[in-house]
């Protein structure tokens, strides 16, 4: 409290002006440092107590952390932030490169408002991949479960997933943050969420000379989460083109559900796993790596027509707390899609596997050494794999 105080004065001068603190943890511990997401960077896991700002009912906290990763590409040049959609670029090619980079660094910033409607909250994010720009992950703002602005998807979950040293969930796992209207509801010991999300029909890259794709209709998410233990997710989706920019003028309707799990063993010891399918949903499925989202589309062209293609993934960990400040995860997940022969430059599985070692040296740093290995197989029957080793330090603040 006196260090907050002693900030606050620092900052917002004159002290004699100054009110008392809130002090209160922005979030409960060990819940998740922004809407559905908690941290896989370790402990604490969100800001411990925040600053007051004289005279209002505003209280606010600065995070984020500074990250170094060392990587060794085995075969391929996987990027600054494992992407497994490299391994099917020749150019990628390696005998064995190391990299260096602390674009994946992050800067946070919160507020917290007393307000007659209850406790408002914002929040904003950036962070430095890929190419060292520092771009928008997260900006929203939250009152009473009603939620605008730009963060995960409400289609994602993180119930299933664990904490790696790789940027992103494996492939196999729902990942993106979307521009939403979203509205949150405790359902017992659960949460049901609905969101009206930014849509996005994304073409094969074979048909960018006869289709454009756009969106009539906002995709429409569903979610139900029970006790970080259990979470049921849906979508629906209208993906059409525009024929006014290009030549096929069509739509279609995309849909997808997911699981996701986490079954604790003991107390040290858990699985978790994701298991995910629809028709039109790879704009859900690919990032990071996924640029432009060419790699998983939603739909291809047949004829004058407009097709969705299929997908189906799953993930597995298994996960261990060695002590309270060694933790170690291994996991398997693959993303599939069905496109026809024509597609042949365009990926049929990716099968992912990793397991690492962290140790959490301090509650605001921690150490860790991850193994990751890829394998692509394309329509056309090519098929290539790389692995990577990764070695990472993470010092938050």
């Amino acid at each position: 409290m006196k260090m907050n105080r002693f900030v606050a004065c620092a900052l917002l001068t004159p002290c004699a002006f100054a009110a008392q603190a809130h002090a209160f943890d922005v979030v409960e511990a060990g819940q998740p440092v922004v809407t559905g997401e908690p941290s896989r960077v370790g402990p604490p896991w969100n800001h411990r107590s925040t600053i007051n700002i004289p005279g209002t009912q505003t209280d606010i906290a600065f995070g984020g952390y500074v990250k170094l990763d060392a990587f060794y590409d085995f075969d391929y040049d996987l990027g600054t932030s494992t992407n497994p959609y490299a391994v099917m670029n020749p150019g990628n090619k390696t005998d064995g490169r190391t990299s260096f980079t602390a674009y994946e660094s992050r800067l946070n910033f919160r507020t917290q408002t007393q307000t007659d409607y209850g406790r408002l909250s914002t929040y904003f994010e950036g962070h430095f991949v890929p190419d060292g720009k520092f771009g928008l992950r997260h900006a929203y703002g939250e009152l009473n479960g009603f939620l605008a602005g730009q963060t995960w998807s409400n289609f994602m979950s993180f119930v299933g997933g664990t904490r790696t040293l790789a940027l992103g969930d494996p492939k196999g796992y729902a990942f993106e943050r979307q521009a939403q209207l979203r509205y949150t509801q405790p359902v017992g010991d659960g949460t049901f969420s609905a969101a009206l999300e930014n849509p996005t029909t994304v073409i094969a890259r074979n048909d960018a000379d006869v289709a454009d794709g756009e969106s009539q209709l906002p995709d429409l998410t569903l979610r139900y989460e029970y006790k970080r233990l259990f979470a049921l997710s849906g979508i629906a989706r209208q993906l059409s083109t525009n024929n006014i920019t290009n030549t096929i003028d069509d739509d279609a309707t995309g849909y997808g559900v997911q699981a996701q799990f986490n079954m604790p063993f003991s107390s040290t010891t858990s699985l978790r796993g994701s298991a995910t399918f629809g028709e039109g949903i790879g704009n859900y499925m690919g990032n990071p790596g996924n640029v432009g989202h060419r790699n998983a589309p939603d739909v291809y062209v047949e004829g004058t027509d407009i097709e969705t293609i299929e997908t189906q993934a799953f993930g597995l960990s298994l996960n261990h707390y060695w002590t309270d400040s060694w933790f170690s995860s291994a996991g398997v997940s693959r993303l599939e899609q069905d496109l026809p022969s024509g597609y042949g430059d365009h990926f049929e599985t990716l099968d992912y596997a990793f397991a690492n070692v962290i140790w959490d040296v301090t509650e605001r740093m921690a150490v860790g050494l991850e193994y990751q290995h890829a394998d692509i197989e394309q329509v056309n029957g090519d098929a290539n794999d790389a692995s990577r080793l990764q070695a990472s330090a993470t010092f938050q603040f």
